[in-house]
Protein backbone atom coordinates (compact mmCIF):
# COMPACT_ATOMS: atom_id res chain seq x y z
CA UNK A 1 0.00 0.00 0.00
CA UNK A 2 2.83 2.41 0.89
CA UNK A 3 4.51 1.68 -2.44
CA UNK A 4 1.24 2.39 -4.24
CA UNK A 5 0.83 5.72 -2.41
CA UNK A 6 4.44 6.64 -3.13
CA UNK A 7 3.94 5.98 -6.84
CA UNK A 8 0.68 7.99 -6.89
CA UNK A 9 2.37 10.85 -5.04
CA UNK A 10 5.36 10.82 -7.41
CA UNK A 11 3.12 10.91 -10.48
CA UNK A 12 0.97 13.62 -8.92
CA UNK A 13 3.94 15.83 -8.06
CA UNK A 14 5.59 15.37 -11.45
CA UNK A 15 2.42 16.21 -13.37
CA UNK A 16 1.39 19.30 -11.41
CA UNK A 17 1.98 22.38 -13.52
CA UNK A 18 4.16 25.06 -11.90
CA UNK A 19 4.83 22.66 -9.04
CA UNK A 20 6.93 25.23 -7.24
CA UNK A 21 6.51 28.82 -8.33
CA UNK A 22 6.82 32.00 -6.31
CA UNK A 23 7.02 30.10 -3.01
CA UNK A 24 3.93 28.08 -3.88
CA UNK A 25 4.06 24.29 -4.02
CA UNK A 26 1.13 22.82 -5.92
CA UNK A 27 -0.21 19.72 -4.19
CA UNK A 28 -3.30 19.00 -6.26
CA UNK A 29 -4.97 20.65 -9.24
CA UNK A 30 -8.03 19.03 -10.71
CA UNK A 31 -11.66 18.55 -9.97
CA UNK A 32 -13.95 17.32 -7.25
CA UNK A 33 -16.79 14.96 -8.15
CA UNK A 34 -18.89 17.88 -9.35
CA UNK A 35 -22.17 16.50 -8.12
CA UNK A 36 -21.90 18.53 -4.93
CA UNK A 37 -21.73 15.47 -2.68
CA UNK A 38 -18.71 16.92 -0.85
CA UNK A 39 -20.80 19.92 0.14
CA UNK A 40 -18.44 22.61 -1.12
CA UNK A 41 -19.67 25.79 -2.76
CA UNK A 42 -17.36 28.25 -4.48
CA UNK A 43 -14.99 29.04 -1.62
CA UNK A 44 -11.42 29.53 -0.51
CA UNK A 45 -9.88 27.89 2.52
CA UNK A 46 -6.81 28.53 4.67
CA UNK A 47 -5.65 25.52 6.67
CA UNK A 48 -3.05 25.89 9.42
CA UNK A 49 -3.48 22.72 11.49
CA UNK A 50 -3.61 18.95 11.21
CA UNK A 51 -7.10 19.01 12.73
CA UNK A 52 -8.45 21.39 10.06
CA UNK A 53 -6.69 19.36 7.33
CA UNK A 54 -8.26 16.11 8.59
CA UNK A 55 -11.69 17.79 8.75
CA UNK A 56 -11.21 18.86 5.12
CA UNK A 57 -10.21 15.33 4.06
CA UNK A 58 -13.22 13.82 5.84
CA UNK A 59 -15.53 16.24 4.05
CA UNK A 60 -13.96 15.27 0.71
CA UNK A 61 -13.83 11.52 0.96
CA UNK A 62 -11.09 9.90 3.00
CA UNK A 63 -10.88 6.99 0.57
CA UNK A 64 -9.43 9.36 -2.04
CA UNK A 65 -5.77 8.27 -2.13
CA UNK A 66 -4.77 11.27 -4.25
CA UNK A 67 -5.25 13.61 -1.29
CA UNK A 68 -3.84 11.20 1.29
CA UNK A 69 -0.72 10.68 -0.85
CA UNK A 70 0.77 14.09 -0.05
CA UNK A 71 -0.51 14.22 3.52
CA UNK A 72 2.92 13.38 4.99
CA UNK A 73 4.63 16.18 3.03
CA UNK A 74 2.74 18.84 5.00
CA UNK A 75 4.38 20.20 8.15
CA UNK A 76 1.92 22.60 9.75
CA UNK A 77 4.69 24.12 11.89
CA UNK A 78 6.25 25.44 8.67
CA UNK A 79 3.41 25.36 6.13
CA UNK A 80 0.00 26.85 5.44
CA UNK A 81 -2.38 25.17 2.99
CA UNK A 82 -4.43 27.33 0.62
CA UNK A 83 -7.39 25.86 -1.23
CA UNK A 84 -9.42 27.46 -4.04
CA UNK A 85 -12.66 25.69 -4.95
CA UNK A 86 -14.77 26.92 -7.85
CA UNK A 87 -18.51 26.47 -8.24
CA UNK A 88 -20.05 23.33 -9.74
CA UNK A 89 -19.89 23.19 -13.53
CA UNK A 90 -22.01 21.18 -15.95
CA UNK A 91 -19.15 20.43 -18.36
CA UNK A 92 -15.42 19.88 -18.33
CA UNK A 93 -12.89 22.47 -19.50
CA UNK A 94 -12.91 24.63 -16.37
CA UNK A 95 -9.94 25.25 -14.10
CA UNK A 96 -9.04 27.18 -10.98
CA UNK A 97 -5.41 28.07 -10.25
CA UNK A 98 -3.73 29.77 -7.32
CA UNK A 99 -1.25 31.81 -9.33
CA UNK A 100 0.76 33.76 -6.76
CA UNK A 101 0.79 35.40 -3.37
CA UNK A 102 1.53 39.07 -2.73
CA UNK A 103 2.35 40.47 0.70
CA UNK A 104 0.74 43.83 1.39
CA UNK A 105 1.53 45.01 4.90
CA UNK A 106 -0.05 42.63 7.40
CA UNK A 107 -2.13 40.90 4.70
CA UNK A 108 -1.34 38.19 2.18
CA UNK A 109 -3.20 38.46 -1.12
CA UNK A 110 -3.69 35.17 -2.94
CA UNK A 111 -4.32 35.61 -6.65
CA UNK A 112 -6.73 33.00 -8.09
CA UNK A 113 -7.28 32.56 -11.81
CA UNK A 114 -10.47 30.79 -12.93
CA UNK A 115 -10.86 29.85 -16.56
CA UNK A 116 -13.55 28.22 -18.64
CA UNK A 117 -13.77 26.78 -22.12
CA UNK A 118 -14.44 28.91 -25.18
CA UNK A 119 -17.86 28.46 -26.80
CA UNK A 120 -16.26 26.51 -29.66
CA UNK A 121 -14.17 24.17 -27.44
CA UNK A 122 -15.11 20.51 -27.28
CA UNK A 123 -15.58 19.52 -23.64
CA UNK A 124 -16.75 16.50 -21.71
CA UNK A 125 -20.37 16.43 -20.63
CA UNK A 126 -19.86 15.71 -16.96
CA UNK A 127 -20.31 17.49 -13.67
CA UNK A 128 -17.06 19.00 -12.40
CA UNK A 129 -15.92 21.33 -9.64
CA UNK A 130 -12.39 22.73 -10.13
CA UNK A 131 -10.07 22.78 -7.12
CA UNK A 132 -6.45 23.78 -6.51
CA UNK A 133 -4.55 22.97 -3.31
CA UNK A 134 -1.18 24.58 -2.62
CA UNK A 135 1.34 24.72 0.19
CA UNK A 136 3.13 27.94 1.17
CA UNK A 137 5.47 28.94 3.95
CA UNK A 138 3.64 29.33 7.26
CA UNK A 139 1.85 32.65 7.60
CA UNK A 140 -0.17 34.22 10.37
CA UNK A 141 -1.15 37.17 8.17
CA UNK A 142 -4.73 37.76 7.16
CA UNK A 143 -5.23 35.92 3.86
CA UNK A 144 -7.34 37.59 1.19
CA UNK A 145 -8.21 35.69 -1.98
CA UNK A 146 -8.49 37.82 -5.13
CA UNK A 147 -10.01 36.36 -8.30
CA UNK A 148 -8.31 37.71 -11.41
Amino acid sequence: MKLFLTIIFSVLMSTCPNNQKEGIVSLYKGSLKGDGSEGFTRQNLVINSVRDWNDFLIKLDTTNTVFKAFENSIDFKNNTILIAIDSKKTTGGFSTTIVKTVQKGNKLQVMVDSKGPKPTDMVTMSLTQPIHIVKINKTNKEVIFVTQ
